[in-house]
C-alpha cells in the first residue's frame, strides 16, 4: 500500500513538472509575442499621432500665409488708389491755379511721392513712355509714417507705376492706371486701379 502511495506520487510529479515545464514554454512564447505585439502598436501609435499632428500644423502655417497675403494686399490697394488721388489732386490743383489742367502731367509712366503730412501738393516724377518702365520700389517713412518713393526711407515689398494715357475720344479725357506689385513669401501679387479723368469746368 505504500509502495503504491510512493509511486502515485511519483508519476504525480512527473505530471506536475511537464506542467510547469509547458507554463514556463507558454510563458516565454507570450513574452517573445507581447514584445513584438508592443514594438508595433508603438509604431502604430507613433505614425497615427504624426498624421493628426501634421495636418493642422501645415493647416496652421497655410493660414498665417494668407493672412500675411491679405494684410500686404490691404496695403498694395491703398497704395494704388494713392496714386490715382494724386493724380487727381494734381488736376485740381491746376484747374483751381487757372492752369492748363495736364500741368506736369504729359502722358507716360510716373512714380508719386505723396511727400510730408503737411505737403499740400504730392510729387510725380516722369519715368517714361506709357506702359514702358514697370512698377517702381516704394519706400516706408517711419517719421511720417508714409509710404513715399524717393529713396532715403525703408525699402519695402511694394513696387507702384502711375500710367498716364490719353484716349481717342475726348480730347479732354485722360486714363489713369495705378498698379502696385508686391511679395508676400514666395508668392507674387498684383493690383491695377483704373479711372478715366477730364477736364472739369469751374
Amino acid at each position: 500500500m505504500i509502495i503504491r502511495r510512493r509511486t502515485i506520487d511519483m508519476e504525480q510529479l512527473t505530471i506536475n513538472k511537464m506542467q510547469i515545464s509547458a507554463v514556463k514554454c507558454h510563458t516565454s512564447n507570450v513574452t517573445r509575442f507581447s514584445r513584438g505585439f508592443t514594438l508595433m502598436e508603438t509604431l502604430v501609435a507613433i505614425s497615427i499621432l504624426l498624421v493628426a499632428v501634421v495636418g493642422p500644423i501645415s493647416l496652421i502655417g497655410d493660414a498665417l500665409h494668407k493672412l500675411y497675403y491679405a494684410k500686404d494686399e490691404m496695403i498694395a490697394i491703398n497704395l494704388a488708389q494713392e496714386g490715382i488721388e494724386a493724380v487727381r489732386q494734381i488736376r485740381d490743383s491746376n484747374k483751381l491755379a487757372g492752369a492748363p489742367w495736364l500741368t506736369g502731367m504729359a502722358n507716360g509712366d510716373y512714380t508719386v511721392d505723396m511727400g510730408k503730412l503737411s505737403s499740400a501738393q504730392p510729387v510725380i516724377t516722369y519715368r517714361g513712355t506709357p506702359t514702358t518702365v514697370g512698377p517702381q520700389p516704394i519706400y516706408f517713412d517711419a517719421s511720417s509714417g508714409l509710404y513715399r518713393q524717393e529713396t532715403g526711407a525703408t525699402l519695402t515689398q511694394f513696387s507702384r507705376i502711375v500710367t498716364i494715357q490719353p484716349l481717342a475720344l475726348p480730347a479732354d479725357q485722360r486714363r489713369v492706371s495705378s498698379t502696385v506689385t508686391w511679395r508676400t513669401g514666395g508668392q507674387t501679387g498684383t493690383i491695377t486701379v483704373t479711372v478715366d479723368i477730364f477736364n472739369w469746368q469751374i
